[in-house]
């Protein structure tokens, strides 16, 4: 009785967990880190992960093994759904090099295929499916054929006599085969997204996911084969410590497919709506706004030798930080603190940088920068010395404009941008 009380209560525990997850992804299914994973396919997953929950559950609590026959159902809906998400990315990103060739018939597809590059189209290939595997299961189900179970070992309902007889148990095999196909599916698609160029930790959500449904399969088949080889007598404990298992899993995949997403649209819902062209590049401020390019000419300097200009970098890196933390409303005992770290590390006499910067500069900041002993500063306190350091580094910057390292990253960001436009026409990509 106990026993069933705690089954209904996880039950019911379900009902909130996963209902909540899809109501949130519901309703911020516009910011990109919900758009990009297509919320439809999304939110299938995650009801296939609840119905597969749910099914373990009622196992417990009726004892009965009706419907076991049906978490292979759901589980094929969970992994095909999440996989056509991920194909949906990939054909976006499909374009590895962009000229002239490549760039026409990329667009070609695009107008002629543009079902492809829509989420209706994998949502009706997953309910055709569905509803295929669905027919099978019913055939099987009411053709009674004996020892045939897609639940793999949740009920030892069949008896053997030979002791062996467990190596050629259709449940074992079946479970065997399936997990295979999975995982290498699963491979595969890490491959094809390893090289493109996708953000919104998707190579993450992948990963961490195939990692997971690979240990889950090895412990379960393990310990089922363990059981039947050395015919352990409490067989219905090790049945309740692989249920125990199989829901932990399943909770630990909501997080990444689900509840992961929503954290991330809250986390980036201010970093995603800048869209970086390769048309910006020419500007020097514009163009150390871009961590990739920032990394590019910081990266140019260290292989050049250009010590001065290193300094340059991160003098500017510092004291523009500074100037936005005007805007983000930094506090003001932070202010003060950053005000005087960026005189004291680069202005003040006998500091390791005063002798980098301009005598006339160095004098007119240590001018204003008298305002620090009163504990007040503003905005514009190191301007004089930025704009200083902004053309010594413009110089350096005309010359890198030159070279094949800037052609390279000119091509990059070119094919970045072209692939985040696609994003973005075909609702992958949103502006939050």
């Amino acid at each position: 009785m106990n026993s069933a009380i705690f089954w209904w209560i996880l039950f019911v525990i379900d009902f909130i967990i996963y209902g909540l997850c899809c109501i949130i992804i519901i309703k911020r299914k516009n910011y990109t880190s919900v758009s990009i994973r297509s919320p439809t396919l999304l939110l299938i997953s995650i009801l296939s992960n609840f119905f597969m929950n749910i099914i373990i559950i009622l196992y417990q609590i009726f004892e009965s093994n009706n419907i076991s026959s049906f978490y292979y159902l759901f589980r094929l809906t969970m992994i095909l759904s999440m996989i056509l998400r991920y194909e949906r990315i990939i054909i976006c990103c499909r374009i590895d090099k962009l000229n002239k060739v490549e760039e026409e018939l990329d667009k070609k597809q695009y107008t002629e295929k543009k079902y492809l590059y829509h989420e209706k189209f994998y949502v009706r290939i997953l309910v055709v499916v569905f509803i295929l595997f669905l027919i099978v299961m019913i055939i099987i189900k009411f053709s009674e054929i004996e020892h045939v179970e897609f639940f793999y070992c949740f009920n030892y309902i069949y008896k053997f006599e030979k002791k062996n007889e467990f190596l050629f148990q259709p449940q074992m095999l079946g479970w065997v085969i399936w997990n295979f196909i999975e995982q290498f599916v699963m491979i595969t698609y890490l491959f094809r997204i390893f090289n493109k160029y996708i953000k919104e930790k998707i190579k993450t959500e992948l990963l961490s996911f195939f990692i997971l449904w690979y240990v889950y399969s090895v412990i379960c088949t393990l310990m089922n084969y363990f059981t039947k080889k050395f015919g352990l007598s409490d067989e219905g404990k090790i049945n309740l410590i692989i249920i125990i298992i199989s829901l932990s899993f399943h909770y630990i995949c909501l997080f990444i497919n689900g509840y992961l997403p929503i954290i991330l649209s809250y986390t980036y819902k201010t970093a995603i709506s800048y869209h970086f062209s390769p048309k910006l590049m020419n500007n020097l401020y514009l163009f150390l706004t871009n961590e990739v390019c920032y990394d590019a000419f910081s990266n140019y300097l260290i292989k050049t030798n250009n010590n001065k200009g290193i300094i340059y970098l991160k003098m500017y890196t510092h004291i523009m930080k500074y100037k936005l933390s005007f805007v983000l409303n930094i506090n003001k005992d932070i202010g003060l603190n950053d005000a005087n770290e960026i005189y004291n590390t680069y202005f003040a006499p006998n500091s390791l940088y005063e002798n980098q910067i301009d005598g006339g500069v160095l004098q007119k900041v240590r001018n204003e920068c008298q305002m620090l002993e009163n504990n007040t500063f503003t905005p514009d306190l190191f301007d004089d010395a930025l704009q200083s350091i902004f053309n010594e580094l413009n110089r350096r910057f005309v010359v890198f404009h030159k070279t094949r390292e800037y052609r390279e990253l000119y091509e990059k960001i070119k094919l970045e941008s072209y692939i985040q436009c696609k994003l973005c026409n075909t609702g992958l990509i949103n502006k939050y």
